[in-house]
């Protein structure tokens, strides 16, 4: 009767594995503490310095049917309650609460290899869309080649296919529509500190706008991700919100610089993938800092390249209201440029104002 009634209720409640779950570890408890009462109470007399938790040990041990034979019922009242809760109710519930722990683990890393399980990552970067397997890892291989990031964890959105097709350390998949709350939901978009959008296709023109409507969900969902744009035509800026947050990067219109540039002066290929790659056995790379508050009056970046020269920082140029200066000359720091330079090391704004002391 009790194996019946059991069974039915875990039919029951098996779209709500956590409520039989724990109903079955309340009757393990009671199985448990109901056992090792009688046991104390019944048998002390033949074991002598039995203690309650001698007891509890008594109970663990026989319901998992290891059975150490260091206790034992030899009181009758003892062997009737070992007979109830340990074989009777006891044996029956552990052994099916293993099985669903089991099977709620099994069906935890299906949900995870198939992208459909919510994500645990923080302060994560997500890479949405998957154009290719090689350029997604080649993606994620200089990200986490960067001290700061080495350890970090990527989560990739797609609905391209239904199992991540590679495994990598710290890599983890979410599939879903990259215009669905829901998806960017179990990315834990929240938690991120960044996002690549990658455009799905160069051959459709319409790529730019498809990838448009997804910053425009990151962006509503987690205001301060910090989100980078593949976007294939300068043209279709627009279609972007200009943020603080949202960077786009002209791929296609920097690979057709950049080969026009080396066919007139060749080396600059080999420079510019040095500098920009946390790969290359080259330690100096492109980096930047936002400037912060300037508290010793004005000062050029003519005097500061000089000095920060000296703890091999070398600035290449700034950013400032969206125009790029490279001649830096009569040029004054201003809160909220963005200084570009190349240096072994990345440094924050604190780190450049004490080397410019």
């Amino acid at each position: 009767m009790f194996y019946y009634t059991l069974s039915r209720f875990l039919r029951h409640v098996r779209n709500r594995r956590e409520l039989g779950a724990a109903y079955l570890l309340s009757i393990l408890v009671v199985s448990v503490l109901g056992n090792a009462l009688i046991f104390y109470v019944s048998d002390r007399v033949n074991w002598p310095g039995l203690t309650i938790g001698d007891s509890l040990w008594y109970s663990i041990i026989s319901i998992t049917t290891i059975g150490y034979g260091d206790f034992s019922a030899t009181n009758v009242w003892s062997r009737i309650g070992t007979v109830f809760f340990i074989i009777i109710i006891g044996l029956a519930s552990f052994t099916t609460f293993v099985g669903i722990t089991v099977d709620w683990i099994l069906e935890l890393r299906d949900k995870e290899r198939l992208g459909m399980q919510k994500s645990v990552a923080k302060d994560h970067l997500i890479i949405v869309n998957y154009p290719n397997e090689s350029r997604v890892r080649q993606i994620i291989d200089e990200f986490t080649r960067d001290q700061q990031h080495r350890k970090g964890e990527v989560v990739i959105v797609t609905d391209k296919f239904s199992e991540l097709p590679f495994e990598l350390p710290n890599v983890s998949f979410t599939r879903g529509s990259p215009l669905e709350q829901d998806t960017f939901e179990r990315c834990n978009i929240g938690d991120s500190l960044q996002a690549i959008v990658l455009s799905p296709s160069y051959d459709d023109p319409r790529s730019d706008s498809f990838v448009a409507s997804i910053t425009f969900v990151i962006e509503h969902m987690s205001p301060e991700t910090n989100i980078v744009v593949e976007c294939l035509d300068p043209k279709h800026a627009i279609l972007f919100k200009e943020s603080d947050r949202i960077s786009l990067v002209y791929t296609v219109q920097a690979a057709n610089n950049l080969l026009v540039q080396e066919s007139q002066d060749p080396g600059v290929n080999m420079l510019t993938q040095t500098i920009t790659s946390n790969v290359t056995e080259i330690e100096e790379t492109l980096a930047s800092a936002i400037v912060g508050p300037i508290h010793n009056g004005p000062v050029s970046y003519t005097e500061a390249s000089k000095k920060l020269l000296d703890y091999g920082v070398n600035i290449v140029g700034i950013i400032r209201d969206g125009d790029v200066i490279v001649g830096l000359q009569d040029v004054t720091i201003a809160e909220g440029d963005s200084v570009v330079y190349i240096s072994k090391n990345r440094h924050s704004w604190e780190n450049i104002v004490v080397m410019l002391r």
